[in-house]
Parts: C-alpha cells; sequence; structure tokens
C-alpha cells in the first residue's frame, strides 16, 4: 500500500497532530472555566473534541490511502475552519480584539489553501 508523499504526507501529519494539540491547549486553559461558565463553552469543547477526532480520522485515512481519505480529509478541513471562526468571534479567550479578525483570516486562508490542493488532487 503506497503512503502518501509531499504535501499530501504534510496534510496527513497535520490533521493528525495540529488539531489535537490546538484542543489540548484550549482545554488545558478552559477547565477551571468549565464549572463556572455557561454550558454553551462545554458545548464548544465537545465540538473541537470533535473536530480533532475528526482530523485525526482523516490524517490516518490519508496515511493509509483509504478510497475516502480525501472527502474525509475535506470535512475535517471545513470543521476546522467553523471552528476557528466560532472561537474567534464568541470564544476569543486572551486574543487582543485588534488580532481576532487577522488570526481568524489566516486559519480560513489555510483550511482553504488545503481544501483547494484536495480538490485540484480530485480532478487530476
Amino acid at each position: 500500500m503506497p503512503r502518501p508523499t509531499g504535501r499530501l504526507l504534510l496534510l496527513a501529519v497535520l490533521l493528525c497532530a495540529w488539531e489535537p494539540l490546538s484542543l489540548a491547549s484550549a482545554a488545558s486553559s478552559d477547565v477551571a472555566e468549565l464549572v463556572t461558565d455557561s454550558a454553551v463553552r462545554t458545548a464548544f469543547l465537545v465540538f473541537r473534541l470533535i473536530v480533532a477526532a475528526v482530523g485525526v480520522a482523516a490524517g490516518l485515512a490519508l496515511w493509509n490511502d483509504r478510497p475516502h481519505g480525501l472527502s474525509l480529509a475535506k470535512a475535517a478541513l471545513v470543521l476546522a475552519a467553523l471552528a476557528a471562526l466560532v472561537r474567534f468571534v464568541w470564544f476569543p479567550g486572551n486574543t487582543p480584539p485588534d488580532l481576532r479578525l487577522p488570526y481568524a483570516a489566516v486559519l480560513l486562508g489555510y483550511n482553504a489553501a488545503w481544501f483547494a490542493y484536495l480538490l485540484a488532487i480530485e480532478r487530476a
């Protein structure tokens, strides 16, 4: 079974590592607030857990050259972009107000670029 190479290998590694590390960082700072904060923050943390799980599944599917790996990776990128958008609009944490929009734009662009790359691979 061929392993991915080049950019697809990079995407597989990023999907398996980036979102879980981001979730772990956010969860470690949010755990103390979950007891006193609203259920919305808890629901968003659960959503981010789902996003991380889909990302890991997509990364492993790409790594193992599974038939639906590209579709799962596209779904993971859309979910990650949605999570980033919600995070910077409703749960900015300690992000300065002047940097929320640029951070959100960079993350949306990052996910859009990978999505476009996957579309190009499918069409080729």
